[in-house]
């Protein structure tokens, strides 16, 4: 077995950390810039690639573990002197210089983006004239624990903008309104709408736009618009056309229709059908079914539905079965995952885990979820 001299001179304060190296992190390595990021002095650190984000834990070991340079001796050992305890003859000579305690894990994760502090916008005139967090969307992107291309698919999804440069999130009733005004522009200028372009939408919609006081107010700006795209569109490979996906706005309506028309109270389902597609613009030709919004309503009455947002609900899994059932005292397996699928975090499969935390029996060709 060969062995070496080891020297070791150690820093007195560590400044050296070693870092698990996963398939995945070092591809990330090889292929471009991988960056250190965290919201605050006592959050979570992570590291961000270009498409993916690691958090990134102190594990401590009672291993010990040297880093080492080799190195030239000032003064040579004679062989004769040198006590190999069996080992073949050192081959080098190395320095320690670290004593490393803990190594860095690193675990894929979904990237966030905290918006909490960001100012809405209504579509107002005066909109940061009176304060609010001002931020460009650049350093809301590089303080964000996020890889760029999550950080701008979430962005662009949670309704993000920009106006006057300051990042900001669109309100749902602005966001409606540009949706709107969007598919308005698009229909009467008879655009293909599995191929616009930014600039074409944009300029289809700012015509239609009146003077105000002397002055043109667009709030539907170029921003806002690219917003809307990216939100219930997706670019093209080239990355300058949009498609738009008709179930996305399909849903969007359907939801709406639910805050607006089964919030206070249940309503049929047949009404619910009727008011959802009298919210589309004229002439404008999308499906609508169900499927498309479940997730967002219980049945707390037969052949009625109720509006129910999921982040009304308790986090707790015991807590979120029990307020489900006292919503609604039985439900269809279909209608019941979307609420509790989130926080199955071990990712067991989905009938084991209801399982766990209420009843299952099939009724008919239907699977029925009760309390314990």
């Amino acid at each position: 077995m060969a062995s070496v001299n080891l020297y070791t001179e150690l820093e007195d304060v560590g400044a050296y950390k070693l870092l698990q190296m996963t398939p995945k992190l070092l591809e990330a390595f090889q292929d471009g810039e991988v960056k250190f990021k965290a919201i605050s002095t006592f959050s979570d650190v992570v590291l961000c690639s270009k498409n993916r984000t690691w958090v990134v834990k102190q594990r401590n070991h009672s291993n010990t573990v040297l880093l080492m340079n080799e190195f030239v001796p000032q003064e040579v050992i004679l062989e004769d002197k040198i006590k190999t305890f069996g080992l073949s003859r050192p081959q080098g000579d190395w320095l320690g210089y670290s004593k490393q305690l803990c190594e860095l894990e690193p675990t894929l994760v979904e990237g966030l983006i905290d918006v909490s502090e960001l100012p809405i916008y209504q579509g107002d005139v005066g909109f940061f004239c009176s304060g609010g967090r001002k931020i460009s969307l650049t350093e809301l992107k590089d303080r964000s624990p996020c890889s760029e291309i999550e950080f701008y698919s979430k962005w662009y999804k949670m309704g993000g903008c920009t106006v006057k440069g300051l990042a900001c999130l669109l309100s749902q009733d602005m966001l409606f309104r540009a949706l709107h005004i969007t598919l308005m522009s698009l229909l009467a200028e008879s655009l293909d709408m599995s191929a616009l372009s930014l600039v074409q939408v944009y300029e289809s919609i700012a015509k239609d736009m009146v003077e105000d006081e002397g002055e043109i107010f667009n709030p539907y700006t170029k921003e806002v618009i690219e917003t809307v795209l990216h939100k219930f569109g997706e670019l093209n490979n080239d990355g300058d056309k949009f498609k738009l996906e008709l179930d996305l706005i399909s849903q969007w309506y359907g939801i709406c229709a639910l805050k607006r028309f089964a919030s206070s109270e249940p309503i049929s389902e047949d009404e619910f059908m009727i008011k959802w597609k009298s919210l589309f613009p004229p002439y404008f030709q999308c499906d609508i079914d169900l499927e498309l919004v479940r997730g967002h309503f219980a049945r707390p009455l037969q052949h009625k539905i109720y509006y129910l947002p999921k982040n009304t609900l308790p986090m707790d899994i015991k807590d979120r079965f029990r307020q489900l059932f006292k919503i609604q005292s039985s439900w269809e397996l279909r209608d019941i995952v979307p609420f509790i699928e989130e926080l199955n975090t071990k990712g067991i499969k989905i009938d084991s885990f209801i399982t766990k935390y209420a009843r299952r029996k099939r009724v008919g060709k239907a699977v029925i979820v009760t309390a314990r």
